[in-house]
Protein backbone atom coordinates (compact mmCIF):
# COMPACT_ATOMS: atom_id res chain seq x y z
CA UNK A 1 0.00 0.00 0.00
CA UNK A 2 1.13 3.69 -0.50
CA UNK A 3 1.66 5.92 3.06
CA UNK A 4 -0.87 8.49 1.38
CA UNK A 5 -3.93 6.57 1.50
CA UNK A 6 -3.32 6.44 5.68
CA UNK A 7 -5.35 9.47 5.84
CA UNK A 8 -8.39 7.70 4.81
CA UNK A 9 -8.08 4.69 6.98
CA UNK A 10 -8.94 3.67 10.93
CA UNK A 11 -9.10 1.04 12.57
CA UNK A 12 -12.41 -0.68 12.24
CA UNK A 13 -12.73 -1.82 15.69
CA UNK A 14 -11.91 1.39 17.65
CA UNK A 15 -12.13 3.87 15.03
CA UNK A 16 -8.69 5.02 15.82
CA UNK A 17 -5.68 6.46 13.56
CA UNK A 18 -3.32 3.96 12.19
CA UNK A 19 0.50 4.21 12.19
CA UNK A 20 2.04 1.81 9.55
CA UNK A 21 4.87 -0.52 11.01
CA UNK A 22 7.35 -1.60 7.47
CA UNK A 23 9.17 -4.49 7.00
CA UNK A 24 9.35 -4.41 3.63
CA UNK A 25 9.06 -1.58 0.86
CA UNK A 26 9.37 -1.09 -2.95
CA UNK A 27 9.41 1.59 -5.04
CA UNK A 28 7.05 3.35 -1.99
CA UNK A 29 4.89 0.92 -1.92
CA UNK A 30 4.55 -0.84 1.54
CA UNK A 31 4.95 -5.19 0.77
CA UNK A 32 4.58 -6.17 3.93
CA UNK A 33 4.49 -4.65 7.48
CA UNK A 34 1.14 -3.80 10.02
CA UNK A 35 -1.04 -1.21 10.71
CA UNK A 36 -1.17 -0.54 14.37
CA UNK A 37 -3.46 1.24 17.20
CA UNK A 38 -3.30 1.18 20.17
CA UNK A 39 -5.39 -1.53 20.31
CA UNK A 40 -4.58 -3.55 17.12
CA UNK A 41 -2.16 -4.88 14.49
CA UNK A 42 -3.26 -5.43 11.16
CA UNK A 43 -0.99 -7.49 8.98
CA UNK A 44 0.51 -5.83 5.59
CA UNK A 45 0.68 -8.69 3.47
CA UNK A 46 1.67 -8.55 -0.41
CA UNK A 47 0.70 -4.72 0.01
CA UNK A 48 -2.83 -5.43 0.94
CA UNK A 49 -3.90 -4.69 4.03
CA UNK A 50 -5.98 -7.33 6.12
CA UNK A 51 -8.74 -6.27 8.38
CA UNK A 52 -10.95 -8.67 8.34
CA UNK A 53 -11.03 -12.39 6.78
CA UNK A 54 -6.98 -13.53 6.41
CA UNK A 55 -6.36 -17.07 7.17
CA UNK A 56 -10.04 -17.47 7.92
CA UNK A 57 -11.26 -20.98 6.35
CA UNK A 58 -14.54 -20.40 7.34
CA UNK A 59 -15.04 -17.17 5.78
CA UNK A 60 -18.16 -16.75 4.52
CA UNK A 61 -17.42 -15.16 1.27
CA UNK A 62 -14.59 -17.62 -0.12
CA UNK A 63 -16.60 -18.65 -2.78
CA UNK A 64 -16.07 -15.31 -4.00
CA UNK A 65 -12.46 -15.74 -3.73
CA UNK A 66 -12.85 -18.70 -5.82
CA UNK A 67 -14.75 -16.87 -8.36
CA UNK A 68 -12.62 -13.59 -8.61
CA UNK A 69 -9.18 -15.48 -8.84
CA UNK A 70 -10.25 -17.95 -11.15
CA UNK A 71 -11.91 -15.14 -14.03
CA UNK A 72 -9.93 -12.19 -12.65
CA UNK A 73 -10.64 -10.15 -15.74
CA UNK A 74 -13.17 -11.57 -18.00
CA UNK A 75 -15.78 -8.52 -16.84
CA UNK A 76 -13.11 -5.83 -17.51
CA UNK A 77 -13.94 -3.57 -20.24
CA UNK A 78 -9.99 -3.41 -21.47
CA UNK A 79 -10.24 -6.90 -22.02
CA UNK A 80 -13.81 -6.68 -23.75
CA UNK A 81 -12.69 -4.53 -26.45
CA UNK A 82 -14.52 -5.93 -29.68
CA UNK A 83 -16.16 -8.49 -27.82
CA UNK A 84 -19.98 -9.05 -27.43
CA UNK A 85 -20.15 -7.38 -23.75
CA UNK A 86 -18.00 -4.60 -24.75
CA UNK A 87 -18.40 -1.23 -22.63
CA UNK A 88 -20.73 -3.10 -20.67
CA UNK A 89 -19.17 -2.29 -17.18
CA UNK A 90 -19.23 1.69 -18.37
CA UNK A 91 -22.59 1.65 -19.19
CA UNK A 92 -23.39 -0.03 -15.65
CA UNK A 93 -21.52 1.98 -13.73
CA UNK A 94 -22.67 4.97 -15.94
CA UNK A 95 -26.50 4.04 -14.85
CA UNK A 96 -26.04 3.11 -11.47
CA UNK A 97 -23.92 6.07 -9.98
CA UNK A 98 -25.47 8.87 -12.69
CA UNK A 99 -21.94 10.18 -12.32
CA UNK A 100 -21.20 10.48 -16.04
CA UNK A 101 -18.37 12.71 -16.19
CA UNK A 102 -15.27 11.16 -18.16
CA UNK A 103 -12.67 13.55 -15.49
CA UNK A 104 -13.69 13.17 -11.92
CA UNK A 105 -10.21 14.44 -11.09
CA UNK A 106 -8.99 13.14 -8.16
CA UNK A 107 -12.08 12.46 -6.86
CA UNK A 108 -11.45 9.70 -4.20
CA UNK A 109 -13.89 6.74 -4.69
CA UNK A 110 -14.38 3.39 -2.48
CA UNK A 111 -15.98 0.34 -3.83
CA UNK A 112 -17.75 -1.81 -1.11
CA UNK A 113 -16.88 -5.10 -1.98
CA UNK A 114 -14.25 -4.75 -5.36
CA UNK A 115 -14.02 -8.32 -6.30
CA UNK A 116 -11.40 -8.63 -8.79
CA UNK A 117 -11.68 -4.22 -9.65
CA UNK A 118 -13.84 -3.89 -12.44
CA UNK A 119 -15.29 -1.04 -11.36
CA UNK A 120 -12.03 0.06 -10.35
CA UNK A 121 -11.11 0.05 -13.45
CA UNK A 122 -13.92 2.34 -14.81
CA UNK A 123 -13.27 4.70 -11.76
CA UNK A 124 -9.42 4.92 -12.82
CA UNK A 125 -10.21 5.60 -16.52
CA UNK A 126 -12.13 8.80 -14.90
CA UNK A 127 -8.90 9.36 -13.52
CA UNK A 128 -10.51 9.03 -9.66
CA UNK A 129 -8.52 8.00 -6.86
CA UNK A 130 -9.85 4.54 -5.67
CA UNK A 131 -10.19 2.79 -2.85
CA UNK A 132 -11.23 -0.66 -2.82
CA UNK A 133 -12.34 -3.43 -0.32
CA UNK A 134 -13.60 -7.09 -0.04
CA UNK A 135 -13.83 -10.01 2.65
CA UNK A 136 -12.87 -12.74 0.48
CA UNK A 137 -9.38 -13.54 -1.32
CA UNK A 138 -10.70 -11.97 -4.58
CA UNK A 139 -8.25 -8.93 -3.18
CA UNK A 140 -5.47 -11.26 -4.15
CA UNK A 141 -6.34 -10.78 -7.71
CA UNK A 142 -7.27 -7.02 -7.42
CA UNK A 143 -4.40 -6.65 -5.66
CA UNK A 144 -2.17 -8.36 -8.38
CA UNK A 145 -3.85 -5.83 -11.11
CA UNK A 146 -3.92 -3.16 -9.77
CA UNK A 147 -0.38 -3.35 -8.05
CA UNK A 148 1.65 -0.89 -9.89
CA UNK A 149 -1.24 1.71 -9.91
CA UNK A 150 0.18 4.34 -7.07
CA UNK A 151 -4.21 5.44 -7.15
CA UNK A 152 -5.40 2.30 -6.32
CA UNK A 153 -5.45 0.59 -2.39
CA UNK A 154 -7.17 -2.88 -2.31
CA UNK A 155 -7.94 -3.66 1.27
CA UNK A 156 -9.52 -7.01 2.91
CA UNK A 157 -12.38 -6.12 5.35
CA UNK A 158 -15.81 -6.37 6.02
CA UNK A 159 -18.03 -4.46 4.67
CA UNK A 160 -19.91 -4.21 7.82
CA UNK A 161 -17.06 -3.14 10.01
CA UNK A 162 -15.11 -0.62 7.24
CA UNK A 163 -11.86 0.79 7.51
CA UNK A 164 -12.77 4.13 5.72
CA UNK A 165 -12.34 7.38 7.95
CA UNK A 166 -16.09 8.90 8.23
CA UNK A 167 -16.69 11.95 6.41
CA UNK A 168 -13.25 11.40 4.11
CA UNK A 169 -14.03 10.40 0.37
CA UNK A 170 -16.21 12.03 -2.74
CA UNK A 171 -17.88 8.70 -3.46
CA UNK A 172 -18.77 5.47 -2.50
CA UNK A 173 -20.65 2.67 -4.10
CA UNK A 174 -21.45 -0.39 -4.01
CA UNK A 175 -23.10 -2.84 -6.92
CA UNK A 176 -24.04 -6.40 -6.32
CA UNK A 177 -22.48 -7.01 -3.05
CA UNK A 178 -24.55 -5.77 -0.52
CA UNK A 179 -27.07 -8.60 -0.75
CA UNK A 180 -24.63 -11.17 -0.19
CA UNK A 181 -23.46 -9.68 3.36
CA UNK A 182 -24.93 -11.25 6.68
CA UNK A 183 -26.74 -7.40 6.97
CA UNK A 184 -27.33 -5.25 3.91
CA UNK A 185 -28.39 -2.06 5.90
CA UNK A 186 -25.39 -1.70 7.78
CA UNK A 187 -23.43 -1.99 5.15
CA UNK A 188 -25.21 0.95 3.18
CA UNK A 189 -24.76 2.62 6.43
CA UNK A 190 -20.93 2.39 6.56
CA UNK A 191 -20.95 3.54 3.34
CA UNK A 192 -22.70 6.55 3.86
CA UNK A 193 -20.76 7.46 7.11
CA UNK A 194 -17.57 7.25 4.93
CA UNK A 195 -18.98 10.11 2.45
CA UNK A 196 -18.06 13.72 2.90
CA UNK A 197 -21.37 16.16 3.01
CA UNK A 198 -21.89 17.09 -0.99
CA UNK A 199 -20.40 13.43 -1.59
CA UNK A 200 -22.44 10.36 -3.21
CA UNK A 201 -23.23 7.08 -2.40
CA UNK A 202 -24.82 4.68 -5.11
CA UNK A 203 -26.59 1.02 -4.61
CA UNK A 204 -27.36 -1.76 -6.56
CA UNK A 205 -28.95 -5.28 -5.20
CA UNK A 206 -31.06 -7.90 -6.25
CA UNK A 207 -34.72 -7.27 -6.72
CA UNK A 208 -37.38 -9.92 -5.86
CA UNK A 209 -38.90 -11.43 -8.76
CA UNK A 210 -35.48 -12.10 -11.12
CA UNK A 211 -33.43 -14.90 -11.58
CA UNK A 212 -30.96 -14.68 -8.86
CA UNK A 213 -34.88 -15.04 -6.63
CA UNK A 214 -35.52 -18.04 -8.44
CA UNK A 215 -36.45 -20.44 -5.99
CA UNK A 216 -34.39 -23.52 -8.12
CA UNK A 217 -31.46 -21.15 -8.27
CA UNK A 218 -31.18 -21.14 -4.13
CA UNK A 219 -32.21 -25.00 -4.50
CA UNK A 220 -29.06 -25.48 -6.08
CA UNK A 221 -27.36 -22.60 -3.87
CA UNK A 222 -27.91 -24.53 -0.85
CA UNK A 223 -26.73 -28.20 -2.34
CA UNK A 224 -23.23 -26.63 -3.44
CA UNK A 225 -22.80 -24.55 -0.05
CA UNK A 226 -23.54 -28.03 1.57
CA UNK A 227 -21.13 -29.76 -0.95
CA UNK A 228 -18.21 -26.85 -0.62
CA UNK A 229 -16.66 -27.82 2.72
CA UNK A 230 -16.12 -31.78 0.93
CA UNK A 231 -15.96 -30.90 -3.07
CA UNK A 232 -14.87 -27.50 -2.89
CA UNK A 233 -15.88 -25.67 -5.99
CA UNK A 234 -16.51 -28.66 -8.27
CA UNK A 235 -19.67 -29.14 -8.23
CA UNK A 236 -20.58 -25.62 -9.58
CA UNK A 237 -18.38 -25.62 -11.42
CA UNK A 238 -19.15 -28.61 -13.18
CA UNK A 239 -23.49 -27.54 -13.20
CA UNK A 240 -21.87 -24.02 -14.74
CA UNK A 241 -20.06 -25.50 -17.42
CA UNK A 242 -22.78 -28.13 -18.55
CA UNK A 243 -25.82 -25.96 -18.35
CA UNK A 244 -24.22 -23.16 -20.71
CA UNK A 245 -21.82 -25.39 -22.95
CA UNK A 246 -25.16 -28.17 -23.68
CA UNK A 247 -28.13 -26.06 -23.27
CA UNK A 248 -27.29 -22.27 -24.53
CA UNK A 249 -26.51 -23.36 -28.21
CA UNK A 250 -29.83 -25.19 -28.37
CA UNK A 251 -31.51 -21.79 -27.44
CA UNK A 252 -30.23 -20.38 -30.78
CA UNK A 253 -31.96 -23.08 -32.94
CA UNK A 254 -35.82 -21.96 -32.67
CA UNK A 255 -37.20 -25.04 -32.91
CA UNK A 256 -34.93 -26.69 -29.89
CA UNK A 257 -35.60 -23.63 -28.08
CA UNK A 258 -39.12 -24.52 -27.79
CA UNK A 259 -38.39 -28.23 -26.87
CA UNK A 260 -35.96 -27.24 -24.27
CA UNK A 261 -37.68 -24.74 -22.39
CA UNK A 262 -38.95 -26.72 -19.73
CA UNK A 263 -35.98 -28.65 -19.04
CA UNK A 264 -34.70 -24.77 -17.79
CA UNK A 265 -36.78 -24.61 -15.45
CA UNK A 266 -35.06 -27.53 -13.52
CA UNK A 267 -31.61 -26.42 -15.19
CA UNK A 268 -31.58 -22.31 -14.92
CA UNK A 269 -28.48 -20.71 -15.70
CA UNK A 270 -27.58 -17.30 -16.99
CA UNK A 271 -27.56 -16.83 -21.15
CA UNK A 272 -25.48 -13.87 -22.00
CA UNK A 273 -24.27 -12.86 -24.91
CA UNK A 274 -20.33 -13.52 -24.39
CA UNK A 275 -20.27 -17.03 -23.52
CA UNK A 276 -17.47 -16.84 -21.29
CA UNK A 277 -19.63 -14.24 -18.70
CA UNK A 278 -22.74 -16.87 -18.72
CA UNK A 279 -20.73 -19.24 -17.14
CA UNK A 280 -19.08 -17.01 -14.78
CA UNK A 281 -22.36 -15.55 -13.25
CA UNK A 282 -24.09 -19.16 -13.46
CA UNK A 283 -21.35 -19.77 -11.07
CA UNK A 284 -22.29 -16.35 -9.36
CA UNK A 285 -25.62 -17.13 -8.85
CA UNK A 286 -25.52 -20.90 -7.20
CA UNK A 287 -22.45 -20.60 -4.92
CA UNK A 288 -23.07 -17.77 -2.65
CA UNK A 289 -23.27 -18.39 1.07
CA UNK A 290 -25.61 -15.31 1.38
CA UNK A 291 -27.86 -14.44 -1.23
CA UNK A 292 -30.86 -11.77 -0.54
CA UNK A 293 -33.20 -9.70 -2.21
CA UNK A 294 -34.64 -6.26 -1.37
CA UNK A 295 -37.46 -4.09 -3.31
CA UNK A 296 -36.74 -0.69 -5.01
CA UNK A 297 -38.81 0.83 -2.27
CA UNK A 298 -36.97 -0.64 0.61
CA UNK A 299 -33.83 0.64 -0.79
CA UNK A 300 -35.20 4.15 -1.01
CA UNK A 301 -35.95 3.91 2.33
CA UNK A 302 -32.46 3.39 3.33
CA UNK A 303 -31.34 6.78 1.13
CA UNK A 304 -34.70 8.29 3.01
CA UNK A 305 -33.40 7.00 6.53
CA UNK A 306 -29.90 8.32 6.13
CA UNK A 307 -31.20 12.07 5.34
CA UNK A 308 -29.83 11.40 1.77
CA UNK A 309 -30.83 14.41 -0.55
CA UNK A 310 -31.28 13.94 -4.24
CA UNK A 311 -32.64 10.12 -4.25
CA UNK A 312 -33.02 8.86 -7.44
CA UNK A 313 -33.69 5.62 -8.57
CA UNK A 314 -31.75 4.37 -11.91
CA UNK A 315 -32.94 2.32 -15.03
CA UNK A 316 -30.43 -0.70 -14.22
CA UNK A 317 -31.64 -4.21 -13.43
CA UNK A 318 -32.75 -5.08 -9.77
CA UNK A 319 -33.00 -2.04 -7.19
CA UNK A 320 -30.33 0.50 -7.91
CA UNK A 321 -30.64 3.90 -5.86
CA UNK A 322 -28.23 6.85 -5.96
CA UNK A 323 -28.02 9.79 -3.65
CA UNK A 324 -26.05 12.89 -2.23
CA UNK A 325 -24.75 13.07 1.15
Amino acid sequence: MRTHFLQYLIDPATGENLKIESTKEKNGDVLEGFLVSSKNRYPIVRGIPRFAGYQDDNNYANSFGYQWNKWSKIQFDSENVGKPMENYTLKMWDEITNVRSKDLKKSVIVDFGCGSGRLIETARQKNAIAIGFDLSYAVEAAGEIFANDPNVLICQADILKSPIRPNSVDGAFSIGVLHHTKDAKIGFDQMVSCVKPGGWISVSVYSPGGYYDNFIVNIYRRIFKALWPIFGHYPPLIYSYATVYLLRPLLRVPILRTLIRPFLTFFPFMDIPDIHWSVLNTFDSVTPTNQYTFSLYRVFQWFKAAGLKEIEPSNWAGASVTAKK
